[in-house]
């Protein structure tokens, strides 16, 4: 009964460690990104309270503001949008919450109008400014 308990206390412990541990999302500021939609590679970059999507190569882009809530929760306000059949408008405000960070790879929910989905941003090798 003794290792029993001495073995709860173990697995008690590792458990209060792990939920203990914070995410560090202080990887989105000033970063690019990707992440595929279909068989096209999106390009993200982050920069201060500025949030760029390019499509198709770069030939189509939408960008937003970002108002952050703390290091890994924001709203994107949407400013600006040459991608085709874009079917948000200008202002709309998309909430997104950093689930995880791994390495290099983001998880996260998009919630917009009472729907969420779950994503993940792949953090480029150099940073990309525009």
């Amino acid at each position: 009964m003794k290792k029993f308990y001495f073995l709860l206390a173990i697995l008690c412990s590792f458990a209060l460690m792990s939920s203990s541990s914070k995410k560090d999302c202080t990887i989105l500021k000033n970063n690019t990104f990707s992440y595929k939609n279909g068989s096209n590679n999106v390009v993200v970059i982050f920069k201060e309270n500025k949030h760029v999507e390019y499509h198709n190569k770069r030939k189509h882009f939408i960008k937003s503001d970002i108002e952050w809530i703390n290091d890994c929760e924001y709203y994107l306000i949407i400013q600006e949008s040459t991608l085709p059949n874009f079917p948000f408008k200008m202002g709309t405000r998309m909430h997104i919450k950093v689930d995880k960070v791994r390495g290099k790879k983001i998880y996260y929910t998009s919630t917009l109008g009472g729907r969420s989905w779950e994503g993940r941003l792949t953090k480029a090798k150099q940073a990309n400014y525009e």
